[in-house]
């Protein structure tokens, strides 16, 4: 009986400790509020008050998983899935559309190994260039207040991806990451595969382009710094050079810098040009309270193609997980009115532009609540 008991017993422990050794959680965000979109009086466009997330991945939910290999070694897998919460409605991507998409999982997938050597990740994510600089703008990418560079031309998510983070070394790390030239277009840049919107005009790249990246950050104490590169499926390329400090009060000083390339059109032929964006900004927390503000500039080397936006807001945050926040951005400048700048432009498309340039140029505002589990 007794030698049953320790067997028992025994067998319990192991069960125990093998089941330890994995798990898999449920996390994410939820995000709802108000929004004034600035829309135009008078045209086909609903309304100018609108029940909306903050415009960032904050309606989201991630599956993840970690399996303790021993040595060091672990095994891991992510599912992130980004959906509305006003209606339910998959926020995915279907052949390249913009809402609604068919992938249950598209923002990001992979499965990977780590250790020592750091990890390696297969899948669809985020690359090096976009996985770095959404940390330095100072409403972490979302609400309309929203002062972050946004990558120029950067690939968002690649499919067929593989990537290397290094292990940090004195706060020194680095991220690597190439993907297939297939398999691109139909996600990021619009079209299928059969019509891929004439690829801005660069057809021929179709499906020979392989998309790269790589980071550089170092992170200690105060200091966070990092620069970037990107080499997207259209053989645009962007840099990047991000920097923040922290006060040991808690405020924050933040800046991105970006140079990249563009073509401005999808009609026949593409229109070369060279963009710059930089943005400063700054957070400051003040009890429960985080204030917020930044300024971003956008200059092309065309003409009547700048841009300039001020962001304002605040945070009141009601526990660790939920927190009320209200915004307000500003656009200046033609950039929103010149979308195209080709001959091949017809007098809808210029009107439909000139309405688009009209509405980003009104204040926007919103207020919403984020609760994250």
């Amino acid at each position: 009986m007794k030698k049953s008991l320790l067997a028992l017993a025994a067998l319990s422990a192991f069960a125990g400790a093998a089941s330890a050794q994995s798990s898999v959680t449920l996390s994410g965000s939820v995000d709802l509020g108000l929004r004034r979109v600035g829309v135009v009086a008078g045209t086909a466009t609903s309304s100018d008050w609108r029940m909306a997330g903050s415009q960032s991945g904050y309606n989201n939910f991630t599956l993840s998983g970690v399996e303790d290999l021993g040595g060091g070694s672990r095994a891991f897998f992510a599912l992130n899935h980004r959906f509305t919460l006003n209606n339910g409605v998959d926020n995915g991507y279907s052949n390249g559309g913009g809402g609604g998409g068919a992938e249950p999982f598209w923002r990001q997938t992979w499965v990977g190994l780590g250790g020592g050597f750091g990890d390696v990740r297969l899948g669809r994510m985020l690359m090096p260039l976009q996985d770095m600089n959404g940390g330095f703008d100072p409403f972490a990418t979302g609400t309309v207040g929203s002062t972050h560079t946004g990558g120029i031309d950067a690939t968002i998510r690649s499919n067929n991806t593989i990537y290397y983070r290094s292990p940090s070394l004195g706060g020194l790390s680095a991220h690597l990451a190439i993907s297939a030239a297939e398999g691109q277009v139909q996600n990021e840049i619009g079209g299928t595969a059969t019509a891929p919107q004439n690829y801005n005009g660069r057809a021929s790249l179709l499906n020979s382009q392989r998309p790269t990246g790589l980071n550089v950050r170092y992170a200690a104490g105060p200091v966070n710094v990092g620069v970037a590169y990107d080499k997207n499926a259209e053989d645009m390329k962007t840099t990047g050079v991000y920097g923040s400090f922290a006060l040991a009060s808690g405020l924050k000083f933040m800046g991105q810098f970006e140079k990249g390339d563009n073509y401005t059109n999808t009609g026949a032929t593409g229109v070369a040009e060279n963009i710059k964006a930089f943005s400063l900004g700054l957070t400051a927390p003040m009890g429960p309270v985080v204030l917020r503000t930044g300024f971003l500039k956008i200059k092309s080397d065309l003409a009547n193609r700048d841009a300039s936006k001020f962001g304002l807001g605040a945070d009141y945050n009601l526990s660790k997980r939920t927190n009320l926040y209200t915004t307000v951005g500003k656009w200046a400048g033609n950039r929103f009115a010149n979308p195209k700048l080709t001959t091949a432009n017809t007098t809808a498309s210029l009107a439909a532009a000139a309405l688009t340039a009209e509405a980003t140029k009104k204040a926007q505002f919103d207020f919403g609540v984020t609760h994250r589990f």
